[in-house]
This record gives C-alpha cells, structure tokens and sequence, in this order.
C-alpha cells in the first residue's frame, strides 16, 4: 500500500498552478483526490508538503499534516484494500459543521502556524496574526446571523440580513465590503479543504458596495509636502517617526511592516532587498539605497540581525505603530503640511500613496512604478516580470526621490 501526496504537473497548468493530489494504490489498483492547487515553486517536493510561500499555507500545511498522519496508520495497519484506505482517509463527514465552528477552527490553526513561524520568521508569522485579527473582529459580528448555519449550507439571505444590518448602523460601504470579503474568504477556504459544493452564496451581494477608484482617490503628499518632511530637524523623539516616514517614501512606498522588520542582511552593495507583506506573490523588490536613505539607516541601525532596534513582538510592533501614526498627524498640525487632494491626516499609507503620485507626475512608466513598488502583477505580466534593466528602475527611483540630483 503506497499513500502519496503529489503535485501533477504533466496537467495543464491553471492561474492557482497544478493540481495537488493525495493517491492511494495497492496492486495496480489506484484512487486519487484533488486537495487544492500549488504552483510548482511552491510545492517541497521531499518533504511532499507546501512551502511558506503558497497563497493558502496557513490553511493547507496543517490538512497535509494531518493526511500524512492518517496514511501511517493505515499503512501500519497493513490495510490492502485501496477503497477501504481510501474511505478511511477521508472518513470525517463536514457536511454539517457549522460556519461559525468552522471559522474558528480556522482561526486557531492560523494561531497555531503563526507560533510555529515566530522561531524563524517574525514578520510572517506577525502577518498571520493581523489576518486572525480581521477574522476573530469579523466573525464575532456575523456570529448572530449565521451561529445556525452549516458552512455548506451558508446562503445568500443570510449573508444580506449582515449586510442590511451593517448598513443601517452606519458603517461604511468599504467596511462592509471587508467584513463581506472575510466571510467570504472563509467560506472559500471550508468548502475547497471539505470537497463541498459551491452554492454561491455571494453572488450579487456585493452590489451597491463597491467604490469607484475616482471616489477613493489615495491621499498624498506633492513634492512640496516631503521637502517639507526632508527640511525637519526635531530635538524630539518625533523626528524618529519623520524620518521613518521618508524611509518609505524612499524605498518605493514600503509598507511600514516590511521597513520594521528589514533585516541587516537585505541591505547589501547599496542596495535593499524584501518582499512585500501585504502580496502572497512572493514578489521581489530590489532598490538601489539613495544617499538621503542612506543617511536615515545610518542613523539607527542596530548591531543585531535586524536592521532597526525595535522590538519586534507584534504587540510591540502595533504599539509602535499607533505611536508613529500620532505622531505624523501632530507633525503635520504643526508644520502646516497639506494633505491632497483633498485634506485629512497624514496616515502611514500616505508615503506608498505619495510615491505614487509623484512617479505618476513625472510620468514613469507605469511598469516601472510596478516594479519599484512591487504591485502583484496579472498573468499576462508575469511573464515579462524584471523586463527593465536594473539601471533603468534605479534611475526611475532616483528622479522620484531627488529629479535634480545625477544618479552616480
């Protein structure tokens, strides 16, 4: 008796990649399952596992786990009837679990993933933990609509009774959408790991939801704005939080998270290198470190792996960040720094935003500023990924930052 988990890649390959299937056979004698799909990098092939970099680890890696356990016994147990393992693998009827439970479960099994990936991968497994965040929020408040509910059975009136609900209290259509997206999320997941039917439930519900770009434009700062930022000397601790903010405008718009947790080794030949957090793509962004960057990691770089002292604990880390987003804010109060297009605070996103914009302003090419930002790309981009040289981005970067200086 042979029970393996494979990857088929003489199949077609779809935008999720190849089929990853468990196979049972004996003699000749062969049954096989679809679990999901993987692409082929990120399929272990010795350990016959996902790597970390799948869209789907935190949920996949514990069900192969749990498989491969399973299959052991059987094996053990000298089982020699392929049916029979089949069944036996596969013997937990989830067409009754509930939404709820269901979600739970999810939540506690990304917990888990989350601290076995502290020991070696702090801003992933902190990434995890900003998921159960959302997740525990949203399904705490959807609890009362659905506490009832089979997760095979979840329908569309159920979910429209939340979004009526949210609706009438006030909240915003772009919070809604991200409670429905959650739920949604959850349900997706349930039904591909539980072989369950898709019956669609969210079909149509997200109408009247949905936010034109022209009506959500990103605030950001001109030029004038960061020049502003740039010319700030503060005997403070605040100057801390300004320079942090010119740091991500340097480095392409960086997520706060992925400039928090950059480690010493990323930094190399005048150059930084990372992966953006907030993608499951995997994308690389390799900048060249512009003098102003420079003079801003010389400034607090650490003598340990990381590049910056701060404690890197996830509570630490939204403490952190509530502290840097006070202080922007009073920053902006005191120095008179406008807010475009049309006012408000100055948020965190605002240095990705105003990278953005200014790049849009001189007119890059806008595959260029993918690159520089690390945007995921469709499938028809991904392959002309790293089409610009190297020369050409590093200049790009260096007009968006300082278009008078010559790139040396």
């Amino acid at each position: 008796m042979k029970i393996e988990i494979k990857l088929i890649t003489t199949r077609k390959e779809t935008a999720e990649g190849f089929p990853l299937i468990v196979e049972v056979a004996h003699q000749n004698v062969r049954r096989t399952k679809t679990l999901a799909f993987c692409m082929e990098k990120h399929f272990v092939k010795d350990g016959s596992t996902i790597s970390q970099k799948h869209p789907d680890y935190d949920l996949l890696a514990p069900i192969l786990m749990n498989l491969k356990i399973k299959a052991r016994k059987i094996i053990m147990n000298r089982c020699k009837n392929v049916d029979d393992a089949f069944e036996e693998l596969f013997a937990v009827d989830f067409s009754g679990i509930g939404f709820i439970e269901y979600a739970n479960k999810l939540i506690a099994e990304m917990k888990q993933t989350a601290d076995m990936m502290k020991k070696f991968d702090e801003k992933g497994a902190n990434k995890i933990l900003g998921n159960v965040k959302v997740y525990q929020n949203v399904v705490a408040q959807f609890e009362n609509f659905a506490k009832n509910t089979t997760l095979q059975n979840l329908d569309y009136e159920t979910i429209a009774r939340f979004k009526t609900y949210n609706l009438s209290i006030g909240n915003s259509k772009s919070t809604i959408n991200l409670y429905l997206r959650t739920i949604r999320a959850i349900y997706n997941k349930g039904i591909l790991i539980h072989s369950l039917p898709d019956k669609k439930p969210f079909k149509a519900v997200f109408d009247g939801l949905r936010v034109k770009s022209y009506d959500s434009r990103k605030k950001y700062l001109d030029r004038e704005g960061i020049s502003k930022l740039e010319a700030l000397n503060l005997s403070s601790a605040k100057q801390k939080y300004v320079d942090l903010f010119l740091l991500q405008f340097y480095f392409g718009g960086c997520d706060l998270i992925d400039l928090y947790y950059l480690k010493e080794r990323q930094i190399r030949k005048g150059r930084v290198v990372f992966e953006r957090t907030k993608t499951n793509s995997g994308n690389r962004i390799d900048l060249k470190v512009h003098p102003n960057a420079q003079k801003i990691i010389n400034k607090y770089r650490s003598s340990d792996e990381w590049l910056f002292p701060w404690n890197k604990e996830k509570s630490s880390y939204e403490t952190f960040r509530r502290a840097y987003q006070r202080a922007l804010i009073y920053i902006q109060e005191k120095e008179n720094i406008e807010v475009l297009p049309d006012g408000g605070n100055v948020a965190i996103k605002v240095a990705r935003h105003s990278f953005a914009n200014r790049a849009k302003t001189l007119m890059i090419e806008s595959d260029v500023i993918r690159e520089l930002m690390g945007h995921e790309r469709d499938d028809v981009d991904n392959y002309y990924k790293d089409k610009y040289p190297e020369k050409v981005r590093d200049m790009a970067l260096f007009e968006i930052i300082s278009p008078f200086e010559c790139l040396k």
